[in-house]
């Protein structure tokens, strides 16, 4: 069987040889050995076939088992080997995976998936220099995967999620998720207080390291497992896990209330083993990041940089799993935005996000009127991102991925290394905010974030984001907000959260209805479609100029009933100059999205997503908007399954030509 295998990727490297020399390309190289930053042999790390432009790195290919190209978890293995590169640690600048079948191709500058591979004659013209800066946090993350074994640690949370969901007692699936977020959680808090002592419950007195160990677990049964859940109800509500909001609201990282649900002793046992991880050479790997802040001299910066590699990557292992294990059939008909959707969004918008954006603190001049900040407040990044119906975090995720890309950027003129490394640590914990009715999918949202290195991050558990009152103590204060509202699942009913979206004195209408043209007979509606009380609110949420990008069910894009919405949205047309005239925004983009889309969550509804920009001032105009039809999105539903779309992921091609400034 190893010998058949052996021999298709062998085929498929040969094709892949084919295919490059026919682009151009003469140097290939099967077999190519990786730089080893650390030159001490560490990184057996090889490459499929890799092309090359004299001593210039271009492309690294990648074979991939049928059907396995469009796993994340071969992708980035690829990426990360690209991230290694040549000698002097050069990164390549693309990578290849292909599985026979399905092609995809990424832009490592662009951290962006493209069409097609560039002829070796073009590919200087098609590519811009990679930064000094981004050179070597690509070698460090590739550096620190191959030698921390991710992918190992990826396929442990798989293996201890089957364990819990099976054997654990613990069900449905996502429980299990937040069972193994928990122990986490408690592995992250052993790291920061070693010297922590029980001071309640069955095991008052004892040191934490002395319970959260599976001898431990093993020799003493169930009084362990009594002791070990009255100690998560402790460490979940200690000071330093209470956080206070942008809001003003504090919470914990789980509710307060939460039990430890795991009593199985065996799976217990063998939960705290796996949550010990270690590198290729045995080292321990940390789950978390000191509490102090690192900077200072080069060995400071060294050091955060370490710990900022470790969380990326632990996220990334977290998320990866995230995506193959989230049921989305349970609860409040939650799901996961498709990660195609979240990076075509994500990559336009920040597209046109400019870095004194990003950079821009509370206490700068054109920010003191909306934050007012205190005097502690003043050097606080003042850019917010969020998402009200954000569920376990995807959109936030896409997003701290892009702010990190251009924070560490060497552009930034001025700007060291260490100054770059703290304002990303900073904004992790103040740029970012995100609210759902789900309890559940909360939980799974912080332990997302508490692995990409905030564990203070602002996310609100609410019962209603439209009437939420700690949410409209941010009206006003978001630069963006990406979104994927509920719809498909009934009308909005809610008597109090329709009778504020009345209330004009709050910049909110859409609690009426009206005939397009003519509000001089508005109607107070008992029901409405979720998706387009969510457009009004988030537009009331961001600030003069901020933006939003939201999925939306095709029927306020077309139908003539919802004529008042897009009215509501855009203005009014005038038929002579083809104006458009009053409304609260401008639309910047419509994205049409095929019915697949969200198939694999229960819901064929013809959906878009539309990009839409706050007006600063009634009389802004609008211009031309972007539109774009995706008919493929790099994924079909089979059975409860995905499966790779032969035909590729329009979005791709769509985010390119948008950031290029064409229409399609």
């Amino acid at each position: 069987m190893a010998k058949k295998k052996d021999n298709a990727l062998g085929k498929l490297r040969g094709q892949a040889r084919e295919q490059l020399a026919e682009l151009g390309y003469e140097k290939l190289i099967e077999d190519f050995q990786l730089f080893d930053p650390f030159g001490d042999g560490s990184m057996d790390a090889t490459a499929d076939l890799v092309a090359m432009d004299g001593d210039e790195p271009v492309v690294l290919f990648a074979a991939a088992d049928p059907g396995d190209a469009a796993r994340p978890s071969i992708q980035d293995d690829a990426k990360f080997k690209a991230g290694l590169g040549a000698d002097e640690g050069k990164p390549f600048r693309f990578v290849w995976v292909w599985d026979g079948d399905n092609n995809f191709i990424f832009d490592l500058e662009k951290d962006a998936q493209i069409s097609d591979l560039p002829r070796k004659d073009l590919w200087r013209e098609i590519a811009k220099p990679i930064s000094d800066s981004r050179s070597r946090l690509l070698q460090d993350l590739s550096a620190e995967y191959h030698r921390g074994d991710f992918r190992a640690i990826q396929r442990k949370f798989d293996q201890l999620h089957d364990a819990i969901y099976s054997r654990g007692g613990v069900k449905p699936t996502n429980a299990a998720i937040d069972e193994l977020g928990k122990l986490l959680f408690l592995r992250i808090h052993l790291e920061k207080s070693p010297r922590y002592k029980i001071k309640d419950g069955a095991g008052k007195g004892k040191l934490f390291s002395e319970i959260y160990s599976s001898e431990y677990v093993k020799k003493n049964g169930k009084k362990a497992v009594i002791e070990l859940k009255d100690a998560f109800r402790e460490i979940n509500n200690l000071p330093q896990y209470n956080a206070k909001d942008i809001t003003g609201e504090v919470h914990t990282i789980f509710a307060y209330d939460e039990p430890l649900r795991l009593e199985n002793t065996d799976i217990l046992a063998m939960a705290i083993d796996s949550m010990d991880l270690r590198d290729r050479d045995g080292q321990p790997i940390r789950l978390s990041v000191p509490d102090k802040e690192l900077v200072g001299n080069g060995e400071q910066a060294r050091m955060m940089r370490a710990h900022l590699i470790h969380e990326d990557l632990l996220g990334w292992a977290f998320d990866v799993f995230l995506r193959g294990k989230y049921a989305s059939n349970e609860g409040l008909a939650t799901y996961l935005t498709p990660s195609q959707v979240v990076e075509c969004m994500s990559h336009m918008v920040f597209h046109d996000i400019t870095d004194a954006e990003l950079w821009a603190r509370r206490g700068d001049k054109d920010q003191q009127e909306r934050w007012s900040p205190t005097k502690d407040e003043k050097d606080l990044p003042a850019f917010l991102c969020g998402d009200i119906c954000c569920g376990t975090g995807r959109f936030l995720v896409g997003a701290l991925r892009e702010i990190k890309k251009r924070i560490l950027d060497d552009k930034h003129v001025g700007h060291s290394d260490e100054d770059k490394l703290a304002w990303l640590s900073q904004m992790k914990r103040h740029s970012f905010f995100g609210a759902d009715q789900a309890e559940g999918s909360i939980q799974k949202a912080r332990i997302n974030m508490l692995l990409y290195g905030e564990d203070h991050s602002q996310l609100l558990k609410v019962d209603d984001s439209i009437a939420d009152t700690q949410v409209d103590k941010l009206v006003g204060k978001f630069d963006l907000i990406l979104t994927n509202p509920p719809f498909g699942s009934g009308k909005y009913d809610d008597p109090k959260g329709l009778v504020k979206m009345r209330k004009e004195e709050l910049d909110l209408e859409l609690g009426w209805k009206w005939k397009a043209g003519d509000r001089s007979k508005k109607k107070a509606i008992d029901k409405a479609e979720p998706a387009a009380l969510f457009v009004d609110r988030n537009l009331q949420l961001l600030k003069p100029g901020g933006r939003l990008l939201i999925v939306v069910p095709d029927g306020i894009l077309c139908n003539s009933g919802d004529a008042y919405i897009r009215e509501y949205i855009m203005g009014a047309k005038d038929e002579e100059t083809g104006e458009f005239l009053g409304g609260k925004a401008i639309l910047k983009a419509v994205v049409s999205l095929p019915t697949e889309t969200f198939a694999i969550s229960g819901t064929g509804a013809k959906t878009s997503f539309i990009y839409l920009q706050k007006k600063k001032h009634a009389s802004e105009k609008q211009g031309s908007v972007f539109m774009a039809v995706a008919e493929h999105v790099g994924y079909l539903k089979k059975g409860k399954s995905e499966v790779p779309d032969p035909a590729g992921n329009d979005l791709v091609d769509i985010a390119s030509v948008y950031s290029k400034g064409e229409s399609i």
